[in-house]
């Protein structure tokens, strides 16, 4: 389904897609995932529940809310991670990949070998006292020359429109400034208690890539 707007999030930059339902005269229907193929054309892969959809329906699209928050700490958490894992590990230790849908999240990054026990305590304790500081989490547009000259890391080279790109920053200074169209909290508080359960190396040399 293609609608003419939507408050849905297409799955990009490691975020999952929105979950909800959309609903029309007599029936209903399931959203089960969301893309965007082509730039600017977004994709709703829908299960219809009851009724019958037919073309040009005016519908009402509604993302389940606690879907989107779970999503939101997720993604707002992936962050605070790779914040604490550069506090920790040094600037060079920058992410790679990632991947984020409630209640989990997953970050790449490349690095010359596996982190020690006290390397991966101290990136949680890191990430979970940003939790407790209850730092703001904010959004805002400006010049792609502009974001970088703020300090913002920008993960995606070329990807990025150099007239204006979202800055997504979670507390003051450049702890953790980055380039980010995805859904995140209001404050780092809201993400919830962080744990890292492991740690892999999806590379075939001693400085390829950690998850």
């Amino acid at each position: 389904m293609i609608l003419d707007r939507t408050p849905f999030y297409a799955e990009s930059g490691g975020q999952n897609a929105d979950a909800g339902v959309i609903e029309f005269d007599g029936g209903s229907a399931e959203v089960l995932d969301v893309q965007r193929p082509l730039k600017g054309l977004v994709v709703h892969q829908i299960r219809v529940v009851d009724g019958e959809l037919t073309l040009d329906a005016d519908v009402r699209a509604k993302v389940d809310p606690e879907w989107r928050l779970g999503a939101r700490q997720a993604h707002s958490g992936t962050h605070v991670v790779h914040a604490a894992l550069r506090q920790v590990l040094g600037p060079t230790a920058l992410q790679s990949g990632s991947y984020n849908r409630p209640g989990y999240l997953r970050l790449d990054f490349a690095w010359k070998g596996g982190l020690s026990q006290q390397e991966r305590h101290d990136i949680e304790d890191v990430s979970n006292l940003a939790v407790r500081r209850d730092l703001p989490v904010t959004a805002t547009y400006m010049p792609l020359p502009e974001a970088r000259a703020a300090g913002a890391i920008a993960l995606f080279g070329e990807t990025y429109n150099p007239e204006k790109v979202r800055v997504v920053r979670i507390g003051p200074g450049q702890w953790s400034i980055e380039l980010c169209g995805g859904t995140h909290v209001e404050s780092s508080s809201q993400i919830g208690p962080l744990v890292v359960t492991g740690e892999s190396s999806v590379g075939s040399s001693s400085a390829g890539s950690r998850r």
